[in-house]
């Protein structure tokens, strides 16, 4: 069924990049899974299917999608259990009479015969929705009655896809878990002072007894990372009785529920995968260098799904440095960015590291052995973010159907994706993954983000519809110029000799020609414009003529393109304005005229919008 990690011999020898792990060489048909929570990579082997070729692979390709960062199979065990799933599936079209033998040949049939086979197995009511939220990443091609039938409600859901929190329910999440990470805060500095007040003599121990016991028992504590306790059964001391051992330790280390909203906050601050904060570590690199300005600390995060080549990640946490350059976060630590949870982190959990010996940022003590016996801990446990929840009794905005508060669970999925919807930009993925998997499948807010969307749009394009549209030169211009050029260049406001430098190419730019560099409202006056060659669609000195038809409809559909690759707030965020400016543009030339130069646009041209539209032709 699977096979170790590695590159098997006969597959392309080409370097790949996940998500595209499909493999199909010489007959072979392998999909290489990387396990949501790291792991080494697996190969499952779709070839010995007993179905036809055309078959295997659309099968491998909806596994593929399925077990992708856009898809819900993301664990060792789903993706074995939609493996194994697929593989009967196969198996049972193979049985039939009449085999299907390509996508487009499956019928709903096919499906009904399959789960009549299935009566009896416990886990066929699970079965039947794994095995549609596996095909729906499968190509087109297959039958329209298979498609409805496996769209129906007989083969319901047997979850609800991750949605985003709404606005108030992550602000409340956030909020909560920084000023539980503050309180903990407070207290491991306020237990440091007491520890170094009793270890420098400052504390009399027949005025207050009770202070200096205590700071004689966190001493202890810091050395021996635990409390004083008896021989038999491990049970705390008589001393330690009047403080509490789980206090005392919370005196100087971070508790469980400390570490979930450590957890929590940094997940909020940062979009990461869960996976990649649960195996952070406090090695860093001070890209600022201490020197005041914005702090910024460079870490290593690790996302295993990337593939070996590409799991490690260089991640800049930025924020204000506590304290001012090379100022210690002691009391005095910033907890709206992520530099500064970052930094307090490093410094809250810096003993619970060494005592354990581990170079993971999140460390703490567990008191009550949560899901192992008590003592210190690294890293997130699988249980923490909803144990979290819970303790911090967090209430969803949704009234439940009895008219009472729903409690509000959270979940690592969820945060991504609202801080995905709020910032609009990609982690760890590209601008097309962010736009077509993660927020095109989040239905949390979606009539709040599409209000939001319109209303960017239209101020957008009302910027692009007040100011000034570079003015054109027709083809009729630019005949009567030949025959009558002072009265042309007097319509256009422009010198004699200025149109003829035009009409011969000679002032050309990209986007059309600059009739005087020197006057532009984008520099100071006498200095050479250094703006960008987009903004002469609004410029006064800038003019278009027929010559510069082409490059104006390549750059449109260069703009077009790009916006399709983005998030549609991020699209019209960038390229509204412009794009409304080159169709009022575009609007001075026939229709027809558009359609033939559209097919006649030159490689040369199509180079130079190219690198116009990478910024490879810009001066800074």
């Amino acid at each position: 069924m699977t096979r170790a990690a590695g590159r098997p011999a006969a597959l392309p020898t080409p370097g790949y990049q996940a998500p595209q792990r499909l493999f199909l060489d010489d007959g072979q048909c392998l999909v290489r899974f990387f396990p949501e929570r790291g792991g080494p990579p697996v190969d499952y082997d779709f070839a010995a299917f007993p179905i036809t070729r055309e078959l295997v692979v659309w099968l491998a390709t909806a596994f593929a999608g399925a077990t992708s960062p856009a898809g819900r199979r993301r664990t060792t065990s789903s993706a074995l259990s939609a493996y194994g799933l697929l593989r009967r599936f196969a198996h049972h079209l193979a049985s039939l009479n009449r085999p299907p033998a390509h996508p487009a040949q499956l019928r709903a049939a096919h499906l009904e015969s399959f789960q009549m086979a299935g009566l009896g197995t416990p886990n066929l009511n699970r079965e039947l929705p794994t095995l549609r939220s596996v095909l729906r990443f499968a190509p087109e091609g297959a039958g329209q009655d298979f498609l409805a039938r496996l769209a129906s409600k007989g083969l319901e859901r047997n979850s609800t896809p991750a949605a985003s929190y709404t606005t108030a329910e992550f602000d409340r999440i956030t909020t909560t878990a920084r000023s539980q990470l503050r309180r903990a805060a407070e207290r491991i500095f306020a237990g440091r002072e007491l520890l170094a007040r009793w270890r420098a003599g400052q504390i009399d121990a027949e005025a207050e007894p009770r202070t200096w016991q205590h700071g004689e028992l966190l001493d202890y504590v810091e050395r021996r990372g635990d409390v004083p306790r008896r021989d038999t059964r491990q049970q705390p001391d008589h001393c330690v009785r009047p403080f509490g051992a789980g206090r005392l330790m919370a005196d100087l280390h971070l508790t469980f529920s400390d570490i979930g909203a450590a957890g929590v906050l940094l997940l909020c601050l940062t979009g990461q995968n869960y996976s990649t904060i649960a195996t952070a570590t406090a090695t860093h690199h001070r890209a600022d260098g201490h020197t005041g300005t914005t702090a910024t600390a460079v870490v290593d995060l690790v996302k295993p799904r990337r593939g070996r080549d590409r799991a490690h990640m260089p991640t800049a946490f930025s924020g204000s440095a506590p304290g001012g350059p090379g100022g210690s976060p002691h009391r005095q630590f910033d907890l709206h960015t992520p530099f500064g949870v970052y930094a307090l982190l490093v410094d809250l959990a810096g003993p619970a590291r060494a005592h354990i010996g581990t170079d993971l940022l999140l460390a703490f003590f567990c008191a009550k052995g949560v899901e192992k016996a008590r003592g210190f801990r690294a890293g997130l446990p699988n249980s923490i973010l909803a144990s979290w929840s819970r303790g911090a009794n967090l209430r969803a905005d949704a009234l439940g159907e009895d008219g009472l508060p729903v409690p509000l669970v959270v979940d690592s999925r969820r945060l991504r994706m609202s801080w995905l919807e709020r910032h609009q930009q990609p982690v760890a993925h590209t601008e097309r993954t962010l736009a077509n998997e993660y927020l095109a499948r989040n239905r949390g807010n979606l009539a709040e983000y599409q209000k939001v969307v319109a209303d960017v749009l239209e101020e957008q394009l009302a910027g692009a519809r007040a100011a000034q549209v570079m003015r054109v030169l027709t083809a009729t211009d630019v005949a009567e110029a030949r025959e009558r050029p002072e009265a042309v260049a007097r319509r256009h406001g422009l010198e004699t000799a200025t149109l003829k430098k035009l009409l011969a190419g000679e002032l050309d730019t990209v986007l059309g020609g600059c009739t005087d560099h020197l006057a532009t409202p984008h520099s100071p006056a006498g200095e050479p414009c250094r703006a960008s060659f987009l903004l002469c669609l609004s410029c006064p000195c800038a003019r278009a003529t027929p010559a510069h038809l082409p490059v104006l409809i390549a750059v449109q559909d260069g703009l077009e393109a790009r916006r399709q690759e983005m998030t549609p707030l991020r699209g019209a965020e960038r390229f509204a304005g412009p794009v409304a400016q080159l169709a009022d543009l575009l609007a001075s030339f026939p229709t027809a005229t558009i359609a033939t130069t559209r097919t006649e646009i030159t490689a040369e041209q199509r180079a130079l919008v190219e690198r116009f539209l990478t910024r490879g032709l810009d001066l800074t």
